[in-house]
């Protein structure tokens, strides 16, 4: 006799993903043949979730779907829906109107669970009563990953160890130290100390002697300069996949654009979308810094300015 076939069912806002939701779905996925996973989202509930949490930008439901994703992208039997709660009456309201339309989720799909597995105890009752299926507890108390999405919220980077590793160059902070022959070495130096990424722009000593240029030969064609910009923003996309909590530099997007306007007399259309797309969190410029600052001082003022990214 053929076992049944067993499809699971999960819930969640994944506000941000972490190693709790990986725990849950993997257990889960050992228990079944295929499982599918509702990413919940409401505009307004999210944006009141973000206003209370301590991110510096708000997960779009898109980011949230492209965590899931990345994370199972080699799982051919884990399958993500996006589940809009609009017009639903908030938890822990509102459940025969948030089960129809879960369950014509499952009706398009053609979809027929026979198990729902969540951590909330507090949700097994209604999801018996609505579904018509069992329904599986897996670490309620979170014993074996004792962490929850509002904690996270809260600290994300006293937490950073249970943020799924899909989702953490979301949370990178950016910094770009832009220094004189004193704090040059900053960037590096940061990055040592944060066990993190340096981002080395070995061009922009090219750009910043056209700058000083009282003749402005310019060397470098506004091609070149486009191309240095571009290899930047490369080399920042590499470097978030890997960073831990910060990533350092010694050039903005933002510096690039007013350099290449005081060179070109123009602007450039990629380099605005540069400066629109790599948004940095923070940016210290020499003149920050009192010229009679010792190395020590600069070294000391920087470390506080990144310190307090991170609260």
């Amino acid at each position: 006799m053929a076992l049944e076939h067993q499809v699971g069912l999960i819930f969640g806002k994944f506000y941000p993903l972490h190693c709790g939701h990986l725990y849950l779905i993997e257990k889960a996925m050992s228990q079944v043949n295929e499982l599918h996973i509702m990413l919940g989202c409401e505009a307004t509930r999210d944006k009141k979730i973000f206003d209370k949490s301590h991110f510096s930008r708000q997960p779009q439901v898109s980011d949230r779907y492209l965590w899931l994703q990345q994370t199972f992208k080699n799982r051919h039997n884990i399958h993500i829906h996006i589940l809009d709660e609009a017009g639903i009456a908030y938890y822990p309201d509102g459940w025969k109107d948030w089960s129809d339309k879960v369950k014509s989720i499952l009706a398009e799909h053609h979809i027929k669970p026979t198990k729902i597995f969540t951590s909330e105890m507090q949700d097994v009752k209604n999801y018996e009563t609505y579904f018509d299926c069992s329904v599986n507890i897996i670490d309620a108390k979170r014993d074996f990953i004792p962490i929850s999405a509002t904690e996270i919220r809260q600290n994300p980077y006293e937490n950073w160890s249970f943020i799924a590793k899909a989702a953490q160059p979301f949370f990178i902070k950016k910094v770009a130290i832009i220094g004189n022959s004193q704090s040059k070495e900053l960037p590096e130096q940061l990055a040592n100390i944060y066990n993190t990424k340096y981002v080395v722009n070995g061009y922009i000593n090219y750009i910043e002697q056209e700058i000083a240029s009282k003749h402005h030969h310019r060397h470098l064609s506004d091609s070149d300069f486009v191309r240095i910009a571009m290899l930047h923003a490369e080399r920042i996309n590499q470097a978030v996949t890997c960073a831990n909590k910060l990533i350092f530099t010694t050039i903005d997007f933002d510096t690039l654009v007013d350099y290449y306007r005081e060179i070109f007399q123009t602007d450039n259309e990629i380099l605005n979308a540069l400066k629109q797309n790599y948004h940095f969190d923070l940016v210290i410029n020499q003149k920050d810094f009192n010229a009679e600052n010792t190395a020590l001082e600069n070294f000391e003022l920087a470390s506080k300015m990144v310190e307090s990214l991170l609260i």
